[in-house]
């Protein structure tokens, strides 16, 4: 997604490789002048490579990945807070996002929307997988016509797709992370790994049920990224349909159109998925009751709560709570 003409005033502009110098085994430290943490980055091949990101910064960038400029001819997979629930993780000192609502999501897209504001004073725990579409082509070698798959591997039209992360997606991530293969097989471990992630991300993008797909501009992602951030930054408040139509520009049923599109579900069938995501993390990562989970997200009617964790999760929480 391109900057506006106010966002590359107001806000640096930093590419790919310029964080830092780099370090052994592909590290770059983040200077202490703009923040804390590295990146740590693996050209596997020309058309797929790995980065793994672990920083925060002090003041926000407008990250330009630097790719090609054929936009649509690469695939960007940005997958986001995706190790820090890991206990692993925790006793290896990465720093997790402070709070449950930096919930682990993944963003596909082509590099057409590759421009990525960086926020300060937050820190970033993610895993950046970007792949050619040729490479993915050999790669799937699809049999059948379906719509995700055609969309992904034309290489003709920009695309946003973003997904809350399954378990299997968490685990692939969390052992990417703690990896230490020997030199000699890093590019074969890497790849095999890319690759995973690449396919359990797919295979839950298959489970859409609608396939509707509408041309997509950088304007109006802008403006849909604006009405989740509104959605989620009062989980315990349901959103009002009328309000996200005024913070976004759009009418109520393009808004409902692209909204489904991107994320796969209904503004606020949306809204309780993460919900019910957020109460399983308080629950498992926080230690929580379940009653002091729910009475958090906003629910007054813990039998209702129960209903809908049941239903989103797929055990009632008690349960969950047991085997967690």
């Amino acid at each position: 997604m391109k900057p506006t003409s106010k966002e590359k005033k107001t806000i640096p502009k930093i590419s790919a490789g310029s964080f830092g110098a780099k370090l052994e085994n592909g590290i770059t430290r983040i200077p202490k002048n703009i923040g804390t943490g590295y990146i740590k980055g693996f050209i596997i091949n020309p058309r797929l490579r790995l980065i793994v990101r672990q920083y925060e910064l002090k003041e926000e960038w407008m990250l330009d990945r630097g790719i090609s400029e054929d936009g649509n001819e690469f695939v960007v997979f940005s997958f986001q807070n995706v190790y820090h629930a890991k206990e692993t993780i925790r006793n290896h000192k990465l720093q997790a996002p402070s709070g449950g609502m930096l919930l682990p999501s993944v963003q596909i897209a082509t590099t057409d929307f590759n421009y990525e504001l960086l926020p300060a004073n937050r820190k970033v725990n993610s895993i950046v997988v970007t792949v050619h579409v040729d490479y993915l082509r050999a790669l799937l070698q699809p049999k059948t016509e379906n719509t995700f798959l055609q969309v992904i591997l034309a290489g003709t039209q920009p695309f946003l797709f973003e997904e809350i992360l399954s378990p299997g997606i968490q685990d692939i991530a969390a052992a990417i992370v703690m990896a230490d293969p020997p030199k000699e097989l890093q590019e074969y471990y890497y790849k095999i790994k890319a690759e995973e992630l690449i396919y359990l991300l797919l295979v839950e993008l298959l489970k859409r049920q609608d396939t509707s797909m509408q041309k997509l501009n950088a304007a109006d992602i802008r403006k849909i990224l604006e009405v989740k951030t509104s959605i989620l930054s009062n989980i315990e408040t349901p959103p009002v349909i009328a309000d996200l139509v005024k913070l976004s520009g759009m009418s109520e049923s393009k808004l409902k159109r692209l909204f489904k599109q991107i994320f796969g579900n209904s503004i606020f069938n949306y809204y309780q998925a993460f919900r019910m995501k957020e109460a399983a993390y308080l629950i498992k990562e926080e230690k929580i009751s379940v009653s002091e989970a729910g009475y958090r997200l906003g629910f007054s009617n813990l039998s209702h709560f129960t209903r809908l964790f049941e239903t989103h999760i797929g055990v009632k929480p008690k349960k969950y709570s047991l085997t967690v």
